[in-house]
């Protein structure tokens, strides 16, 4: 097991001292208050070289955030940053108000759970409900109340028919939602999501953007989610983080920095397809691209609307 997910069971799952009530130890968010928040954040692995310079944000409770950026941009440092598995050069993270430091950890942690981009790093008991409970059980909660939390994150996550499935015997797109189910029984309220979709068919990716939608609207989650993959942001966000050389390069509505073709030009990201062709469509034509559609619906859309 890496020193990483070792020290990341170890915030999330060490039992508390006031969990005896058989209640989740979530910190409440006062209303207009970040859930998250990062603030002049640096970090610099052996090299001495910034992999995150001076980077700030804030998270409001209820976002969906895309955290975007190539291969060796920052945004994996800045997720592991936030998710406490490194600690800041300089700078703070904020978790609802409270510094994540050493002596606070356990406590914030409670509101955080971080879904690693290889699940097969975060699934290690045997059996899907044995690795459901884990986290609950650890927390010191009743039997009862265990049952109840791994039934239920199995109902969100539509994995029940998986619960008593060997870890090993599980798809990619399955260990996915089975790690996300474990994260769910802990009832976190803010989710950090590592390139959530990588290595997942069509079918898989469908049915994960579909969950991350319903953890969000249906069971009041916040989500920040680090991808490279564009087409699936609109999908899923409706805020981007972009980011470049460890700098936060820009920080806006989905649809702005996605038609926002030269900008991720330059943080060596590739828009949507369909975006992308109305793009250069246009320049072909010798007029300002101003509305560039998404989605291929969204085009299919407007082309219908002009006819």
């Amino acid at each position: 097991m890496s020193s990483s997910l070792q020290s990341f069971l170890h915030l999330n799952y060490c039992p508390l001292s006031d969990v005896a009530t058989g209640k989740p130890s979530l910190l409440s968010v006062p209303s207009g208050q970040a859930v998250l928040e990062a603030e002049g954040l640096h970090f610099h692995y052996f090299d001495d070289a910034d992999a995150v310079a001076g980077v700030s944000f804030k998270i409001m409770p209820g976002e969906t955030v895309a955290l975007c950026g190539h291969n060796g941009s920052g945004k994996t440092t800045l997720m592991k940053l936030l998710a406490g598995l490194l600690r800041p050069a300089k700078g703070l993270v904020r978790v609802a108000g409270a510094e994540l430091n050493a002596k606070s950890a356990q406590e914030v942690f409670r509101t955080v759970g971080l879904l690693f981009q290889d699940s097969q790093d975060q699934l290690f008991c045997n059996s899907v409900g044995e690795d459901v409970a884990y986290g609950p059980r650890n927390l010191g909660l009743s039997d009862a109340e265990v049952k109840k939390r791994v039934a239920l994150a199995l109902n969100i996550t539509e994995a029940q028919h998986l619960e008593q499935r060997p870890i090993h015997h599980l798809s990619g797109g399955e260990m996915k939602r089975v790690a996300l189910a474990g994260i769910v029984a802990m009832q976190n309220s803010v989710l950090i999501l590592d390139e959530p979709f990588d290595g997942l068919d069509p079918a898989s990716t469908s049915r994960l953007v579909t969950l991350i939608r319903h953890l969000v609207s249906d069971h009041g989650y916040t989500v920040v989610m680090a991808t490279h993959q564009m087409s699936l942001v609109p999908e899923v966000a409706s805020r981007m983080l972009v980011m470049q050389g460890g700098l936060l390069i820009a920080d806006g509505p989905v649809r702005e920095l996605l038609t926002n073709v030269p900008l991720l030009e330059q943080a060596r990201l590739e828009p949507p397809t369909i975006t992308r062709f109305f793009y250069k469509k246009a320049l072909l034509e010798n007029r300002k691209p101003e509305r560039l559609p998404l989605t291929l619906d969204e085009a299919l859309k407007w082309q219908v609307g002009q006819e």
